[in-house]
Parts: structure tokens; sequence; C-alpha cells
């Protein structure tokens, strides 16, 4: 090209932004075709400038300066700041590049100087280099800002504090409250304690994206590597679906990640009952010792009564701890509520005798002094064993 085209090209520069701008609104899923305000004149500015670094670097056959990389860092450190994903600030600079290209083709007809593409591929690198980095550096920083709000908006919520509602998060009219216990992995205790807090982190981020996926509209998290607390959106009165996503989400999740959960499920009519919602859930969570499942107050009213602590309550634990040393006892004896008490649908299940089965009621009577074969003594090993969990 000769020094004229160049000048040209710098005064086609308008076009190319423009044509830019389009494409990028018409593929972006945050714009759906229109070009909103605030868009245009950063945009506009940031794509001219590219335009122009180029054609300076291709007309003196030079790289880009620090100087010029540095309005593109800015760039970056603002668009990670707003939250904007990377995908979609790689995909502005990319329909740049390919409009200044169209543009060059179309100004050279079609034969621009075999070093052309060379420059506007360096020009594209360093930019794109120095834009990217101040992006996700910025975009750390905001992601980890607004999970942390969130875990505090949890809380608070959890605690009952009624707050203005904050000006990026809508909350819905009710919640479904899940409780959710993660499995150990073995990353959580290889290392010094900051490998284990980055693998704990990394747990905890990669097990939210995945129960993300699987639940709908603006869930609220406050996740750790051990587990925590997730307020589903839910109708006011219909907790069906929330409970129906957190039972599919919990299996797929661990399916995805490797990693075991067990959770817990109550609903909040209205905000003012997530304390009380957050108790039930946490309360069932402790309850569930089956991985993969959500278990809801229908499920365990017997189990969920008994752990309310009273006075009774240690000396009926102290009924199960008398078993701990006899394991046969306690499958026995667990193996006997399950069947209803059937005596031979027990030994049937144990591959025992029935007489067996008998023998070994007999000796838990002796070492609990609850009689297994009574209403009472059934009333009694049955609370000690729903305690004992």
């Amino acid at each position: 090209m000769s020094q004229l085209s160049w000048r040209g090209f710098e005064h086609r520069l308008p076009k190319v932004v423009e044509r830019t701008i389009r494409r990028y609104v018409e593929t972006s899923p945050h714009y759906r075709g229109e070009v909103p305000a605030h868009l245009h004149p950063h945009m506009a500015h940031t794509v001219r400038e590219f335009g122009r670094m180029f054609a300076r670097a291709a007309r003196e056959g030079s790289e880009p300066r620090e100087d010029e990389l540095e309005l593109f860092r800015q760039r970056g450190r603002e668009r990670g700041a707003e939250g904007l994903p990377v995908s979609e600030f790689v995909n502005a600079y990319l329909l740049a590049a390919e409009e200044v290209w169209a543009e060059v083709q179309a100004l050279s007809g079609g034969s621009p100087p075999s070093d052309t593409a060379a420059v506007l591929l360096k020009c594209l690198h360093r930019v794109m280099n120095a834009a990217v980095q101040a992006h996700q550096k910025e975009f750390q920083i905001a992601d980890r800002e607004q999970r942390e709000a969130t875990r505090a908006l949890v809380r608070r919520l959890a605690a009952g504090e009624m707050l203005p509602e904050p000006a990026d998060v809508r909350l819905a009219p009710a919640y479904g409250v899940l409780a959710l216990r993660f499995a150990a992995d073995p990353a959580d205790s290889v290392g010094d304690a900051v490998g284990r807090h980055l693998a704990g982190q990394r747990k905890a981020r990669s097990l939210l994206q995945h129960l993300h996926r699987e639940l709908s509209g603006d869930v609220l998290a406050a996740l750790d590597a051990d587990g925590g607390l997730l307020l589903i959106p839910s109708a006011s009165d219909s907790p069906e679906a929330a409970l129906a996503e957190a039972r599919q989400a919990v299996p797929r999740a661990h399916q995805t990640t490797g990693v075991a959960i067990t959770g817990g499920f109550a609903h909040a009519a209205e905000l003012a009952e997530i304390p009380a919602a957050v108790a039930e859930a946490e309360r069932l969570l402790r309850l569930n010792s089956v991985p993969d499942t959500v278990a809801v107050l229908a499920d365990h009213l017997f189990e969920y009564q008994l752990n309310h602590d009273s006075a009774a309550t240690p000396q009926l634990r102290a009924l199960a701890a008398r078993l701990s040393g006899e394991p046969d006892l306690t499958t026995t004896l667990r193996t006997y509520f399950d069947t209803d008490f059937n005596r031979r649908e027990t030994a049937r299940k144990l591959h025992v005798h029935p007489n067996t089965v008998d023998n070994r009621l007999s000796r838990i009577a002796n070492l609990t002094g609850a009689d297994p074969r009574t209403a009472k003594g059934l009333l009694l090993l049955g609370a000690s064993l729903g305690l004992a969990g």
C-alpha cells in the first residue's frame, strides 16, 4: 500500500467501527442486536485506536508500542471489573481484526502487501495478550467480590436480618433451602495450609458451577470445601419444583465432579421464614447418611423429632452405645426393624438361622435392658437407633 492508501484506510475507520459494533451486538447474547448508549463510545474508540495502531505499524514496518497497548489494558480492566465474560471480550477483538482486514482487502483491490497480514496478526496478538491478562485479573477480583457478597447475603438472610434489596440481586419471594455436605477429597489434606486452601476453593467453585447449571433462577450460594447452603428461588405456595431440581442436581454434580454430595431441603414461603428453613434443612442434613440424596422432613419425621435434645437424649444414646462393640447385634437390630420385626425375614437377609436371630435379640435385651420383642423395648431401641443415625 502507498502512504496515501494508509491515510485512506484511516479515513475509512469509522465504517470499520460501525461494522464491528453491528456484528458484535448481533452475535452477543447480551445485546440481541441493539446497540446500547453506553457501549458505542467505548467500543468505537477502542476499535478506532486498534485500526490506527495497525496502520502506523504497517506503514513504519514496526510493532505496537507499549504506550499504545496501555489503552487496551485499560479496556481489559474495565470489562473485567464489569464481569464481561472473556469469550465476549475476545470475540469483540476478533471481529475488529476481521473488519480491519476486510477494509485492507477492499482498498488494495484484494492484493495487499505480503507483510500486511503478518503485521495485523502481530498487532492482534500483542493487543489481546495485554488486554486479556488485564481482564482476567480484574474479572477474578470482581468474581471473588461477587461470591463473597453473595455469601454474606446468604448468611444474613439465614440469620433473619432483613436487608434492603441489593441493586444487583433481585430476591425471590420464596426460597428452597438446600443444605449440602461434600465428601472429603484426597486433595483436601495434601500440601501445606495454602495448598489445602486452594484445593478447597477449587472444589467449592467447581461444585458450585455444576450446581448452577442444573438449578434455574438466581441461586444464592454460600459454599466452602465441606458444603454449605444454596437458596433456590421458589414459588411461595409450591416447593415441589425447587425440590425436584435439587434432587436432580445433587447426583448429577457428583457424576460430573466425582465428589459425593448429601443434602437436606426445607422451604421458606417468604423471606422471614428463611432462618427456620435453614435450621430444618441443616438438621435434616445431619440425619441424612445416604450420598446423592436430598432429605426432606416427610421422609424423616421420627428421626427429626428425636433429634431435638432433651433430658432423655443422653440415656437413649447410651442404649445404642452399649451395642457399639457388637456389630452383629447392631446389624441384626437394624435389619429386624427394616423387616417390620419379622424374625424369619431378618434371618434370611442376614443369611443365618432364625434361632440365631432369637439368640441375638436376647443378647440385645440383656445388654441394653430393652427387650426388642416387647412394644416398650421396640420404642426405646428405635429411638436410640434414630439418635445414633
